[in-house]
């Protein structure tokens, strides 16, 4: 399974395993048989994967050029990327995190000018603004040297693993 078929799956996946949870029902059933930080591992774990199917579904998805992607947009995602990061290892609680995808997103929005890119990032943008909504911006920000060691280690990552992971170099050609 290839193109929009395999790129439509994987978000009906995505939107499903954060929409279920949500209901008091299953989420409910979910933590009592998980416990909490089995559920939190569990849903995370799931997360993630998902998250990177669709990345690689928006990548094998037919291109539709909607935009011209010019070198600033590049460095605008390299400078966006360090600081979701930092507001994601300092602020307390998940509003640092949904604000960190919101600048994630928004970043990648800008510099992927293909359709399947475009409602990629546009629907993670949305998806982490609405969470922005319910939650707020972060009010809290726990600043220690670990948490700042740990964001310069995951951000550094991101960018030596992005080429072998997403396919694409994030760095300014």
């Amino acid at each position: 399974m290839t193109g929009w078929t395999e790129y439509l799956l994987a978000w009906a996946c995505f939107l499903g395993a954060h929409m279920i949870p949500a209901l008091p029902g299953p989420r409910g059933w979910l933590v009592a048989r998980l416990g909490r930080r089995g559920y939190l591992a569990a849903f995370s774990l799931l997360s993630i994967g998902l998250l990177y199917w669709l990345i690689l579904a928006a990548g094998r998805a037919p291109y539709v050029h909607l935009w011209d992607q010019p070198l600033w947009s590049r460095w605008l995602v390299n400078i966006a990327m360090p600081v979701a990061i930092l507001v994601a290892a300092l602020a307390r609680g998940m509003s640092g995190l949904v604000l960190a995808f919101a600048l994630w997103a928004g970043a990648h929005l800008v510099a992927n000018g293909d359709l399947a890119h475009a409602v990629f990032f546009g629907g993670m943008l949305v998806f982490a603004l609405t969470g922005v909504a319910r939650s707020g911006l972060p009010g809290v920000f726990r600043v220690t040297w670990q948490r700042i060691v740990l964001a310069v280690l995951v951000w550094a990552a991101l960018l030596h693993l992005h080429p072998l992971v997403i396919g694409v170099s994030p760095l300014p050609a």
